[in-house]
């Protein structure tokens, strides 16, 4: 028994099999570190972090005793020596289950800030294993084939990515086709993303003059990105057609350039044309699980005029590739590039290292804003975050108090219309966590004869009557029980405000109306 514990733990294969392990345990666990601060909560402080400097040092431990297993060193079979194998294996294994047990527990939800942060890491993972197995390993192989095969695989990675860092590798393409985002500037921002950086434009005809506008800004184009945004007018794109391009850029110097290949849309007949009656489709809450709500969307069986929004479409925005997936792409299957969006932030729209520049991919100056469907006024109000600025979740990197008041403060300013009708949109039916700020954002939505508020967060499916505005909170993720999606339709006409609410899986989940106020 004790010979195969041996073998099992300490062997030559063993430690060889334990040391890419822990190394690939090493890539892994930085990659899922957004995961960190839950056990930081439990334990201490950076503890994760300690943690993961740890596992550096007993990986290196096992490349070192690899090494000494294949030079035949006595030593490796001390008590100590394989006392810290043994710790070492531990922690990686520990670093792959950890690993695993993040992904899993919230769905793989998070996969793609996986896959953004592993990206970023792993030219530099890549090269310190490289270095180790070219100084631990690699001198000390015997078989002259296994060195001549790997200086053959090491001379063509290196040569594929020296070839990759100077010239495209995959066709230029689109990944998302186009999104027209309501500005509530009186403009429409109408956004695309590729598969590579370069620049944006949209095609259109407007008073028989033929029109190229750009993602530009100060006369200069933008060519380092995926997502590329164009303000368009609205007078100039309402009942037009139109179509986006984008030139692939290679390189971007301060002189000169190396440009790639050109690619076009095709034509896109764009119609904002609203009569009194309206179909409002309300979408919040699908956190990366563009399919459920898209076959969700299908089971409400009616056509619609516009789409809102309501956001947290993924845990955070650790990428461009998240805001083009979870927004453009899924904005695009909803509308096909030919009515208007309106955007909502969500909390989780608030996190990850893009979310500041969200409001430039979208082409929104504020996510609080007022717009019109028709005679229909819509004000669109922005609850960032629903935890205290201080949570550690933050990271110290969130100033929403602050940002809320100053809504707030702009709410308090809004007139009424005569006779208007008006519709309120929110991703937290508290509008602000604060209680001051909650209570005086609902009593000038009151004095504005708001007709009904529609909110998501809560991943529920309600109809609440019992304050002074009829709220809506329209469904979302697991809505109507585990793995489902509830979507919301919102028909609004001159009598009433017809609410119809149905789950992925055919099931009609509720059936509503309520009055507009005078």
């Amino acid at each position: 028994m004790k010979g195969k514990i041996e073998t099992l733990l300490f062997s030559k294969k063993s430690i060889f099999v334990f040391t890419v392990l822990s190394a690939v345990g090493l890539l892994l666990s930085y990659s899922v570190r957004y995961g960190y601060v839950y056990v930081d909560n439990v334990i201490f402080e950076n503890a994760s972090l300690v943690f993961f400097i740890f596992s550096i040092f007993t990986t290196a431990y096992l490349f070192a005793m690899l090494y000494m297993k294949m030079k035949n060193q006595s030593c490796v079979n001390s008590k100590w020596m394989k006392f810290g194998a043994f710790l070492s294996e531990l922690c990686g294994i520990f670093l792959i289950v950890y690993s695993f047990v993040t992904v899993i527990v919230d769905r793989g939800m998070s996969f793609s800030t996986l896959e953004a942060l592993l990206a970023k890491a792993f030219p530099v993972w890549c090269a310190a294993v490289a270095g180790a197995f070219f100084i631990f390993i690699f001198p000390n192989l015997k078989n002259a084939k296994v060195r001549k095969a790997v200086s053959v695989v090491s001379v063509c990675a290196l040569v594929f990515v020296t070839y990759a860092s100077l010239f495209p590798v995959s066709p230029y393409s689109f990944t998302s086709g186009p999104v027209v985002f309501d500005d509530g500037k009186g403009a429409y921002s109408v956004v695309f993303s590729t598969n590579d950086k370069g620049t944006g434009y949209v095609d259109y005809i407007y008073n028989g003059k033929e029109i190229r506008a750009f993602d530009e800004k100060n006369g200069r184009k933008n060519g380092q990105s995926i997502i590329h945004t164009v303000k368009v007018p609205k007078e100039h794109l309402s009942g037009n057609t139109y179509k986006v391009g984008s030139t692939r850029v290679i390189d971007e110097l301060s002189y000169g350039g190396r440009l790639g290949k050109t690619i076009e849309s095709d034509v896109y007949a764009f119609n904002d044309a609203f009569g009194e009656n309206i179909n409002l489709l309300s979408v919040s809450d699908w956190h990366t699980f563009n399919k459920k709500a898209e076959t969700a969307v299908k089971a409400l069986q009616e056509d619609y005029q516009a789409v809102v929004l309501l956001g947290d479409c993924a845990p955070g925005l650790m990428s461009e590739r998240d805001i083009a997936e979870y927004i453009l792409a899924f904005g695009y299957s909803l509308t096909g590039g030919t009515i208007p969006v309106i955007y909502t932030r969500g909390n989780h729209e608030t996190r990850g290292s893009e979310a500041i520049r969200l409001s430039d991919y979208l082409g929104m100056d504020s996510f609080y804003f007022t717009t019109a469907l028709g005679p229909y006024d819509i004000i669109v109000l922005d609850s960032c975050e629903d935890k205290e600025d201080a949570h550690p979740e933050y990271g110290g990197m969130v100033d929403y108090k602050r940002y809320r008041t100053e809504m707030v403060d702009w709410l308090k300013d809004l007139q009424n219309h005569d006779d208007n009708r008006t519709v309120v949109f929110s991703h937290s039916r508290e509008i602000c966590i604060e209680e001051d700020l909650s209570e005086s954002a609902l009593s000038k939505l009151i004095s504005l004869n708001a007709s009904i508020l529609i909110s998501g967060h809560e991943h529920i499916c309600e109809f609440d009557r019992s304050g002074n505005i009829p709220t809506l909170v329209d469904g979302g993720l697991d809505a109507n029980g585990t793995n489902t999606y509830v979507a919301s339709l919102i028909k609004l006409s001159p009598d009433h405000i017809e609410i119809i609410c149905a789950d992925n899986e055919g099931n009609n989940v509720a059936h509503e109306s309520t009055e507009w106020k005078n």
